[in-house]
Formats: C-alpha cells, structure tokens, sequence
C-alpha cells in the first residue's frame, strides 16, 4: 500500500508540475534566480496524502528559497570582501583537517590506562585544588513504603555496616525499598540529596554543618514513605575533597596530558622530517 501510495503521490505531483520540466525531464519545483529545486531532491514520507504531498512541497520550496536567498544577499553585502570570506573559509578547512588527523593519531598512540599510582601522585601534589564547593556525603538510604512488612528491621539495621547485615538488608530492599543505597556507596552533595526528603524536612537539614556534626541518624514520615538515613561520612565544603570524589576528574585531566604530549612529540618529528628533507627552513 505504501508503494501504491507513493506512485499516486508522485504521479499527482507531476501532473501539477509538468509544465515545468526541463530538457533533462527532470520536474523543476522552484526557482530563485538562476538555481532550480528539482522534484527528486525533496523528500519523500509514506502515507502522504495529496493534501499532505504539496504542504510538503511548499515548505520545503520556501526553506530552500529562504538559503539561497540569504546566501545571495550575502555574497552582495560581502562582495568587496571575498579575500576575507576565502581565508575564513580556508582557515575553517584547515582546522577541521587538523582537528580529524590529531583525533586519529591520539587514537592510535593513546594509552587509556591510568594506574591508580598516578592519579594518587597528582592529587597529592596538586591537593589545594581540589577543594570542596559544597558538603558531601556517603549515606546508607532507604526510602519505602510504610505499608510494606517488617519494618522494624530496617529500623534496627539500616545503620549497620556489617557485610551481613548490609546483605540482608539488601535482599529486602529489593524486594521493597522504592530506592536505596548502602554500603560502599559515592560521595554525593548534601543539598541535592535532601532535595529528596518531604518539603517540611528540608528546612530542617539545610544548615549542614549543625545538622551533620550533631546527627547521624534520620527518620522522616509523610503520608506514603518512611525514609532512613545514616551518615557514613561527610565532609564540608571548603576541606579537601576525597581522592574518590576526584578521581574520575583526575583520570581526564592525565589523560589530556598525555594527549598533548602524544601530538608534541609527532609534531617535533614532522618538523625534524621536513629539516632533513629540506623542506622546511628558517630564514635568518
């Protein structure tokens, strides 16, 4: 039905616009000066209705128009200047050349491995950059239902940090835990995180700095959930962060180290080569 559809579409099409053919026979659809939109370089969907076929057509008409139009008025205004436009142009390419050849020698030289010894070795060294801009945590969080069973023994566990313990409470979380996290979680931000509690609780553990120091557990209530926390560890904004919290920011930038030094090295050889080649020299 498809195909069908299509031939009476493009045979309607071209009863419409036959008057227009050129010598090629290929059907012209519209004219800006001398450039021609031809019939085969629009686009085709199924299931168009004839309706549907010449709204297509005159908006595609006027979107390819509106480009060539604009382009000719530039090429007007720009006219005294078309030495400029050439080394705009020209200087584009080059880029994009050298842009695509530098990604595909880093791709073939690139070691992405980082070993744990180096990014440990950068963060003691530059330390004092890696000051914290907000307060983290590490949190043991269950949120669940209050009608769901047993709930006394989160109450009793969730802040317990035995792998026995955590692998119970696991298993019942999965089984009734809307979210969760325990154990050997990531650093997270204090205030996204709350973010998350009931409204009338926020307010409550915006002040990080007394809330934390003071408190490790947290119960909250609303009509639907229960929510448990317990505080693993925090750390407040402006102390150092964590190698963990940093890590992965560390890998990027030794990896961009090494990038640069890759394309250093080639392009050292590339100039040793043209010397030795005699086709590049310094005239002095």
């Amino acid at each position: 039905m498809g195909i069908i559809n299509k031939l009476i579409s493009v045979l309607f099409l071209w009863l419409f616009l036959a008057c227009q053919t050129n010598s090629s026979d290929r059907i012209v659809v519209a004219r800006v000066f001398d450039d021609r939109l031809y019939l085969d370089e629009i686009p085709y969907f199924e299931n168009n209705t004839k309706k549907d076929s010449m709204l297509l057509l005159h908006n595609f008409s006027n979107q390819w128009a509106a480009k060539k139009l604009l382009l000719k008025k530039a090429q007007y205004n720009f006219k005294n200047e078309p030495l400029y436009i050439d080394s705009l142009v020209s200087l584009y390419r080059e880029s994009l050349l050298t842009h695509y050849y530098k990604e595909a020698v880093i791709q073939t030289y690139l070691d992405t491995l980082i070993q744990d010894s180096l990014i440990m070795n950068y963060y003691t060294a530059n330390i004092q950059n890696f000051q914290l801009k907000e307060d983290i945590v590490k949190l043991n969080y269950i949120k669940i239902r209050n009608v769901a069973p047993n709930l006394d023994f989160v109450v009793e566990n969730y802040d317990n940090l035995s792998e026995d313990k955590l692998m119970e409470l696991d298993d019942y979380c999965i089984q009734f835990a809307e979210r969760y996290f325990l154990g050997d979680v990531s650093w997270i931000g204090w205030r996204d995180f709350i973010q998350q509690m009931p409204e009338k609780e926020q307010v409550k553990l915006l002040d990080t700095r007394k809330v934390l120091k003071k408190n490790k557990r947290f119960e909250f209530k609303d009509s639907v959930y229960s929510y448990f926390i317990f505080v693993q560890d925090f750390k407040l904004k402006g102390s150092s962060s964590p190698l963990k919290y940093v890590s992965s920011m560390i890998q990027k930038i030794l990896l961009n180290k090494r990038k640069k030094e890759i394309f250093y090295h080639i392009e050292q050889k590339l100039i040793e080569e043209a010397i030795e080649n005699n086709n590049f020299e310094i005239y002095e």
